[in-house]
């Protein structure tokens, strides 16, 4: 049985440790132990008596030194005060890695902090949620791509390139045992391609409902509108009810990405304005409109599927 410390008790890390807890090996005995941390006690009282976990801890050292596997599922900005902790305290071999949402920020903090001998590994899966811990779920990860980055590996390690070489496959191999067990589909991706790429998909969407529903606040017209918003509005101003705190370690953390985004952004914006004016006093119907609809919902039906 290989046992797994879980730090940080919200979704992500509540999930995780409900569908690891449910993985049996061939002899029907439990494949993993989750031993779980978090900082807040109420939320390690919540995690057992959700049974997320087999067991808490309130010391992040000694779930250092007692794990074979570390996952990290903190908001970004407290994944390099995590790494900074347990860093003296690791074994050899201990397989690291995070859930975090933007990756290059937190490798390079990874080959600042972790010892010799220690094989880091990035991760994200792509399992959106705005919920906490009473929402975690097992089956949250079935059939989603989980992100497996380009691990980092410390220098010197007394090992030669094909023995360093073979140990970073080793773990790989073990993360991606872990990411089927959740039922997810590992995808292999360098850090600078990830945060670019989730930029876009991930990060601008949050910040587009968050100016919507700013945009709708700041109108004198908001009572009236609370009482009119419907499906619509509901579904696209979700995330900004997500966590704020996650966000702002995402956007401090993935800047150049999230800026060149907005400002493409911004340019499809303007381009839509420019041909809703151009409709405007003109017997075309919303011709031009009409076509910009349509092609928006193919290229919707194409990514999406």
């Amino acid at each position: 049985m290989q046992t797994v410390g879980v730090i940080g008790l919200g979704l992500i890390g509540g999930s995780l440790g409900l569908a690891l807890k449910q993985q049996r090996d061939s002899l029907g005995e439990q494949s993993y132990r989750v031993i779980g941390y978090d900082s807040s006690p109420e939320r390690r009282q919540q995690a057992e008596q959700l049974q997320a976990v087999d067991q808490t801890s309130d010391d992040l050292i000694t779930l250092a030194q007692r794990a074979q596997m570390l996952i990290i599922a903190t908001p970004v900005l407290a994944v390099r005060q995590v790494l900074a902790a347990i860093a003296p305290h690791l074994r050899p071999g201990t397989l690291v890695t995070d859930t975090a949402s933007t990756k290059a920020a937190v490798l390079r903090w990874a080959s600042e902090l972790l010892p010799a001998g220690t094989h880091f590994i990035g991760g994200h899966p792509m399992a959106g949620g705005t919920g906490s811990l009473e929402d975690a779920r097992p089956d949250l990860f079935h059939g989603t791509t989980y992100c497996v980055v380009t691990p980092w590996q410390t220098e010197d390690t007394g090992e030669d390139v094909e023995d360093a070489e073979e140990a970073s496959e080793t773990a790989e191999a073990r993360l991606e045992d872990v990411i089927a067990a959740l039922g997810a589909k590992p995808l292999r991706i360098d850090a600078q391609t990830h945060d670019r790429c989730v930029a876009a998909i991930s990060h601008l969407p949050f910040l587009t409902s968050t100016a919507l529903v700013e945009t709708v606040a700041d109108s004198p017209d908001h009572e009236l509108m609370r009482q009119l918003a419907s499906s619509g509005f509901r579904d696209t101003s979700r995330l900004a009810a997500g966590d704020p705190t996650m966000y702002q370690g995402i956007a401090l953390t993935n800047r150049e990405a999230i800026t060149f985004w907005i400002d493409a952004y911004i340019t499809r914006l303007q381009a839509i304005r420019q041909v809703l004016q151009a409709e405007s006093g003109q017997d075309t119907e919303g011709e031009a409109l009409l076509a910009l609809f349509r092609q928006a919902r193919l290229h919707r039906k194409d990514l999406l599927g």
